[in-house]
């Protein structure tokens, strides 16, 4: 994704992190300016000061600055204690700082005629500069235009007088304070437009809010339930709108498998992926040398009380006895070695480093055999993939394959989705917008819900096609980086027979991580199974992954009738098996 070269993303970032970090903590984090300007010279920043005063708004008694009433509403609380009400004031939020930057640069564009008029005060000729006639209407121009901008005209006629018209630094500072003036002045009305604005604008996000608490009070739904609802809004929130995206999580009642694998794809990879200071304690053995122990031999050494009985006759000899010493001083006595074992308390610490966490990787079955109810099965536990990986800040990739592969990055698709419901288009590397749009992409669940046409009649007949008769809609990528062609669609059925070899070179690329290999990944399978076996090649590798703690789950997805043994289940962890009725028509 191209963020940087989006204007209304680059300008609104800054605000956007402040929303984001409010979101997601709950506190006032206020980030570094991008000018990284020193404190004396820090503009006014109107929409900063705003998002300040709705992020600590409470319940008191002293009146806020951007309104006229004592009590102001309880954003922070609310954010803090729901997830739906924090998704829904980033995105509410989220398009006011968008519709604030226009705003903005609007104004700054209006003024540009005006700037422009500065800086040719600064090629005007030394003679013109001297000419009282000159400079003296344009201070006055300056302060009727300015006065409220804080132009101040006695002290540039004081700066003028004399022979300080000619001094070049002299108009440079004219045209510095101009320009300033120029920039408040854009700033006053943008502040003039957020008061305008906010009373409307905050009795909205509360209304909206209220509605979705009572939607999910009324039905009964709950806060994780309503979050994925959320996610699949693309257009404008209407209540109809998000009742029909919460009745299409229902499936997830239906078949309880759905929640049980998405359970175990969401494990957290050792400790949340931080390093571990360990203390061990217990009792150990220790070989120490004492009287009175098993003999276990005879050494050399300067224990009086294991001497041989041959040493003490030398040192019981008269004309021994200076041998004796000698060799007690060098300590080469010969005496008995003992063995004790003897039971020590022992306390250790140890430093275990965090394995990476792994991505998820979510493989499904774009076949046509998989047209229908399994659609839909595919569809919500994509979305609840989605929200699990990104609470658990995993990186989480779709591959969907048929007889051509294709991977997407699910989180920054999240990400330009996100960015595109609050007025920001962001574009991908090959400058198409991103699948993100709502003029061009589609989510799983948008496609007809016709009846399920798979036979195996069908299948046969698909399997006769080749990848050759299919143009390759995916490209190579290793890693995080995942490059893949532009696509109007984010899950399309596109029918035809299903080939498991592009998908799991995919697959393992991504496990590879550049050579790194990652550990503690979760891999799905969203199929039927009616797949051919790839070359042995490729299978061997399930077990080299598995080692290294991935994990391969599968969700078999077949028709109630269907009897076909599964011949994959020797490489993969666990595969659930749903079995559906399929619509028919007459």
């Amino acid at each position: 994704m191209k963020y940087q070269n989006n204007k209304d993303l680059a300008e609104a970032q800054y605000y956007l992190k402040m929303l984001g970090d409010f979101c997601k903590t709950g506190q006032v984090i206020i980030p570094d300016s991008p000018q990284n300007a020193m404190p004396w010279n820090t503009q006014e920043d109107p929409l900063k000061d705003y998002l300040i005063y709705l992020f600590k708004s409470e319940f008191n008694k002293k009146k806020m600055p951007f309104t006229d009433d004592e009590f102001a509403p309880k954003f922070p609380l609310q954010v803090k204690n729901s997830k739906i009400k924090a998704k829904i004031f980033y995105e509410d939020v989220g398009k006011f700082i968008v519709e604030c930057v226009h705003h903005i640069r609007f104004q700054r564009q209006r003024a540009w005629t005006e700037n422009h008029r500065a800086e040719e005060v600064l090629d005007w000729s030394s003679f013109k500069r001297m000419d009282e006639n000159v400079w003296h209407p344009l201070l006055n121009q300056l302060e009727q235009e300015h006065l409220d901008d804080g132009f101040d005209k006695r002290f540039f006629i004081r700066l003028f007088k004399g022979d300080g018209a000619s001094k070049n630094e002299n108009w440079e500072r004219l045209v510095k304070d101009w320009k300033g003036c120029i920039e408040r002045q854009a700033l006053g009305k943008l502040k003039d437009y957020i008061s305008i604005r906010q009373s409307n604008f905050e009795s909205g996000l509360i209304s909206k809010m209220d509605q979705v608490s009572r939607i999910m009070k009324t039905n009964k739904i709950s806060e994780g339930r309503a979050v994925q609802a959320w996610e699949l809004l693309k257009d404008a929130w209407t209540e109809t709108e998000f009742e029909r995206r919460l009745n299409e999580m229902k499936v997830q009642d239906r078949y309880p498998e759905i929640k049980e694998i998405v359970l175990k794809m969401g494990r957290v990879a050792d400790a949340n992926g931080k390093d571990r200071l360990t203390i061990a304690s217990g009792v150990e053995m220790k070989m120490e040398h004492s009287a009175g122990s098993d003999i276990e031999g005879i050494t050399m050494g300067d224990d009086l009380n294991s001497l041989l009985p041959l040493e003490l006759a030398q040192y019981s000899d008269e004309d021994m006895e200076g041998l004796f010493i000698y060799k007690y001083r060098t300590r080469r006595l010969q005496t008995f070695r003992y063995k004790s074992e003897m039971s020590k308390p022992s306390r250790k610490l140890g430093f275990t480093h965090a394995s990476r966490k792994g991505p998820m990787i979510v493989c499904i079955d774009t076949s046509a055999s998989m047209y229908g109810t399994p659609e839909r099965i595919s569809s919500t536990l994509i979305s609840l993939l989605e929200q699990t990986a990104e609470d658990l800040e995993r990186d989480c990739y779709l591959i969907d394959f048929s007889v051509s592969t294709r991977a997407i990055d699910l989180m920054e698709k999240r990400k330009a989705n996100r960015l595109r419901k609050i007025g920001i288009n962001v574009v991908d590397e090959f400058g198409v917008e991103s699948l993100a749009d709502s003029s061009s992409s589609k989510s799983p669940t948008d496609f007809t819900d016709g009846t399920d046409s798979y036979s195996k009649d069908s299948y046969s007949k698909d399997r006769t096609k080749t990848s050759a008769d299919y143009s390759s809609e995916g490209m190579g990528h290793t890693g995080r980086s995942v490059r893949r062609q532009a696509s109007t669609t984010h899950l399309p059925f596109i029918g035809g027979g299903t080939s498991a070899k592009k998908m799991m070179k995919q697959m393992f690329d991504l496990l590879d991580n550049d050579g790194l290999h990652y550990v503690n990944a979760d891999v799905l399978w969203v199929t039927d199974f009616l797949i051919p076996d790839p070359p042995q090649s490729l299978l061997s590798r399930f077990k080299e992954y598995r080692e290294t703690g991935t994990r391969f789950y599968g969700i078999r997805i077949i028709r109630d009738d269907d009897k076909t043994e599964n011949s994959w289940k020797n490489y993969f962890n666990e595969i659930y098996t749903i079995k559906y009725r399929p619509l028919r028509r007459y």
